[in-house]
């Protein structure tokens, strides 16, 4: 009997959807547009829907560079109002926006008519104001499964209530495959933190959504370990193989061709790359820094690149020290500020979030200023990669002698963190791929 012919196997059909995408811009198309990018090289052919005119701050039209000419990219319209109109419209019933932090008895604030009308608003954008794109998304979705053969779809989260869109679509077609990527952690951190979604009956829909999402899915993936720990704790019935860690990373596309420098000169630049919001909020860095010595305080001149959050603006005005803000920046230019600091800072008050920044702030050889519990996924990972430090973000004292400690390093190598190589590139973007491509072809 001569040897069989080898069988030829078919590329996976994937579609993610993803309510961001470029031309969007931020940190928060990069997971997406990174798998997108890598997974077609691991026999994925990839399929993305996004939607049409997101309600979204930032955009950045030289990242539609990177998508590779094989992606299939689709949108869908929402009905939303526009970022900046709807940041208005909430803030005038007594909110601090879609996306502000909340605020003890902020659902009940202000006159009572005012109070009711931004409560019957709460109540029918939930879980998210996002919602409304669902049913143009699954129409959409729907039609692309069946015209394009797409065995596995994988939507991604927030805005959470996409997942109504995997769940209706795996209703409709029960073999399809879905895989559920948690990008934030959303009963414990999103509607704890965030004014919008952190209503009652918001709570009572997203616990049902959830639910329903991690029994329906056959695969679920989060961004850290704590999360993903978090999240299958509330389904202690559903099979281990269900869960998966897929971390985030960065792309060393990015960096090719960059080059870190000094900045020289007598002040230490320090740089916040990045959306400035509760959560990463810079209070805690400014209130230690201004209550340094005059002499030390001088010498630190702290840049933020990108958004700040309208519940944050304020802490900007009246500082001792010397603070510029840049607002938003294209990917590239970003880069060439970051290339030019002497250290990072980084703010995550829980600790069981990693942001996404952080992994390009390692790969740049930045030492990183990390404000964040000790023990939690940011100490953790500066730990192991030997990229930073770490102090926690509510003692002023560790937060000014890390400072200090910065002020005294800065133009002495041997005293800065020796970073870890090795460690660093195993959270490169297309190796990240590559576990989740593993992953998708070993779903039955």
């Amino acid at each position: 009997m001569g040897e069989s012919e080898p069988v030829a196997v078919a590329n996976r059909k994937l579609l993610i959807i993803s309510y961001v995408f470029p031309p969007v811009g931020g940190i928060m198309v990069q997971r997406v547009l990174s798998f997108a990018r890598y997974l077609p090289q691991h026999g994925i052919d990839v399929h993305v829907l996004s939607c049409w005119n997101p309600a979204t701050p930032v955009y950045d039209r030289s990242l539609l560079g990177l998508v590779p000419p094989s992606v299939k990219t689709f949108t869908a319209f929402t009905p939303e109002p526009p970022f900046y109109l709807r940041k208005k419209l909430w803030a005038a019933f007594g909110g601090g926006g879609a996306g502000s932090p909340a605020k003890p008895g902020a659902r009940g604030a202000g006159p009572a008519w005012k109070s009711r009308i931004k409560s019957a608003i709460q109540d029918r954008l939930s879980p998210d104001a996002q919602v409304l794109w669902a049913p143009f998304a699954i129409r959409k979705a729907a039609a692309i499964v069946e015209r394009h053969g797409i065995d596995t779809v994988m939507v991604t989260a927030p805005p959470f209530s996409l997942f109504l869109v995997g769940n209706e679509l795996k209703r409709r077609f029960p073999k399809l495959r879905l895989v559920t990527d948690f990008r934030d952690e959303w009963l414990r951190f999103m509607l704890t933190d965030f004014e919008f979604m952190s209503g009652g009956e918001t709570r009572r829909k997203a616990e049902a959504i959830e639910r329903r999402t991690i029994e329906s899915s056959d695969l679920v993936v989060a961004v850290t370990r704590a999360s993903l720990a978090e999240i299958r704790s509330r389904y202690p019935a559903q099979p281990e193989s269900k869960f998966a860690f897929v971390p985030n990373g960065y792309d060393p596309a990015l960096f090719e061709g960059y080059k870190a420098v000094s900045p020289g000169g007598s002040q230490v630049i320090v740089t916040h790359n990045g959306t400035a919001y509760k959560t990463s909020s810079p209070a805690y860095y400014l209130d230690a820094l201004d209550a340094l010595p005059a002499a030390v305080r001088m010498r630190i001149q702290t840049r933020f690149i990108g958004r700040v959050a309208e519940t944050e603006t304020k802490l900007f005005e009246g500082r001792e020290s010397e603070v510029k803000l840049y607002g938003f920046l294209p990917q590239a230019e970003g880069l060439r500020r970051v290339a030019e600091t002497d250290y990072l800072l980084l703010t995550m008050t829980n600790d069981f979030s990693l942001p996404g920044k952080l992994f390009e702030y390692m790969a740049s050889g930045k030492p990183v200023l990390a404000l964040s519990p000790k023990g939690g996924e940011v100490d953790r990972l500066l730990d192991e990669t030997g990229t930073g430090w770490c102090v926690p973000h509510d003692d002023p004292a560790a937060i000014g002698a890390m400072l200090l400690r910065a002020v005294d390093s800065a133009r002495n190598p041997a005293a800065l963190p020796r970073i870890d190589w090795e460690a660093v590139r195993r959270f490169e973007r297309p190796r990240v791929a590559a576990e989740l491509a593993a992953r998708l072809h070993g779903l039955a």
